[in-house]
């Protein structure tokens, strides 16, 4: 029997001969053991590279959700694999913990996001994968390895970023911190004014990011400050419930899909008329939540993304080259830039290995071809030493990934090991590693 699977952004479709739901580890040992390769493994769906992309068995792990149990006096907490992001804040808040750090989307399946490296924003702050303190991981043979920093170590440095090629993972040990609460202040600034001071807002604040539409001249700053003033509960809406400013956007990138000439004015438009930021001052009082419920925001406006890290002196020269490419490639898109800032960590195959670094990232309405955008964009981030985001559309494969990744062939190595007869790999994947 064949099955459908899609990704969130509906691009990226396969047909598997089976979709698993195991709902313990020792039913997806004994499944991987068993199963039809190529074998992959499904979060939420919301990578937009075919990862997943399986003709034999796809693995979800929905049904292997929830806290094992957590450590106080260490704040780690054990964590089942299958677990989201929106469900697991909650789930440590009542134990007075918290993620160290989160994206603005909080879709993904824990294991999904730090397999692919996603990560927030703040200098100081590494991305989901350089928070992992040891993990459970399912090989091809069904067996069970125990990795951290003291066991298995070599799995671990692997292991932390490597989407589903090593084995699958069913339980992560997360280092975490007590419960905080963020103040989110922003507003509108001139892009050049937001430029010059990018060091200097990412080193004031815990966490600064900005988006910017290409055809205006101001971006729209976010920052996120850790207060002791008392949070107020957020109301989250259920997941696909489109906001107010959610159908003006989807309105106006339908409209732009027929008429393409408006997307200059429209952007310029949704920059003025932005209502995230009521004060449009960073120094005014915001928004005060709890950290899970600051970081979040509920992106209901489908699209394909592509994302690259590039040096983190080296971010504002390159976004601005991105952009003045955008303005001038004729090229149809609505979507603003996103830019944010990530520590260097230890992983061999993490985007932000041994360098501090800025993210860029490029979107495109689910609905509008993204490949001439992506291409243009992609050979500018090429110039400025860009490593792609692994979850996130590029076009990279292993002789040009090899060189920027300096433990490649310690990954390879290790890999090769553990699935030697690449249980794992999917015709993308062999690609990626050379393996076609």
């Amino acid at each position: 029997m064949n099955y459908v699977w899609s990704n969130w952004s509906g691009w990226v479709k396969s047909w598997p001969r089976l979709i698993a739901e195991p709902s313990c580890e020792e039913e997806l040992a004994e499944i991987v053991r068993d199963a039809e390769a190529p074998v992959r493994v499904a979060g939420t769906g919301h990578s937009f590279t075919p990862l997943v992309g399986s003709e034999g068995t796809i693995i979800t792990l929905r049904h292997m959700a929830g806290v094992v149990d957590h450590d106080p006096a260490a704040l780690t907490a054990r964590i089942k694999a299958g677990t989201t992001l929106r469900d697991l804040g909650p789930m440590l808040f009542d134990r007075g913990l918290c993620l160290i750090n989160q994206g603005d989307i909080d879709r993904q399946s824990l294991a999904g996001a730090i397999g692919t490296g996603t990560h927030g924003t703040g200098g100081d702050l590494g991305s989901l994968s350089a928070s992992v303190a040891g993990f459970r991981l399912v090989a091809a043979d069904g067996g069970v390895i125990q990795a951290s920093r003291n066991e298995n170590a070599d799995v671990f440095d692997a292991g932390r970023v490597s989407f589903g090629s090593l084995g699958i993972m069913s339980e992560i040990t997360m280092q975490c911190r007590p419960a905080y609460v963020l103040e989110e202040t922003g507003g509108a600034m001139p892009i050049e004014e937001a430029l010059r001071r990018a060091e200097e807002l990412r080193d004031a604040h815990r966490h600064f990011e900005f988006w910017w539409f290409p055809f205006t001249d101001l971006a729209i700053i976010k920052i996120l400050t850790e207060t002791e003033h008392q949070a107020k509960p957020r109301r989250r809406r259920p997941d696909g419930e489109l906001t107010r400013d959610d159908k003006i956007f989807l309105l106006a990138c339908e409209a732009t899909r027929y008429a393409p000439f408006l997307r200059g004015p429209l952007q310029k438009f949704l920059t003025s008329s932005s209502t995230r930021y009521s004060s449009g001052s960073l120094s005014a009082p915001g928004r005060v939540r709890w950290s899970h419920e600051a970081f979040p925001s509920d992106r209901n406006v489908r699209f394909n993304e592509m994302e690259y890290a590039i040096p983190a002196e080296r971010g504002p020269d390159c976004i601005r080259e991105v952009g003045a490419h955008m303005r001038k490639s004729g090229v149809n898109f609505l979507f603003p830039l996103e830019y944010r800032y990530v520590a260097a960590d230890d992983i061999w195959l993490s985007p932000f290995y041994q360098r501090d670094s800025v993210t860029i990232s490029v979107h495109q309405y689910h609905r509008q071809p993204y490949d001439k955008l992506f291409a243009g964009v992609e050979a500018i981030f090429a110039r400025y030493e860009g490593r792609p985001h692994w979850g996130k559309l590029h076009s990279l494969t292993a002789p040009q990934l090899s060189r920027l990744y300096p433990r490649w062939d310690d990954f390879q190595a290790v890999r090769k090991r553990l699935d030697p007869a690449g249980k794992f790999l999917n015709p993308y994947l062999r690609q990626i590693f050379g393996e076609a």
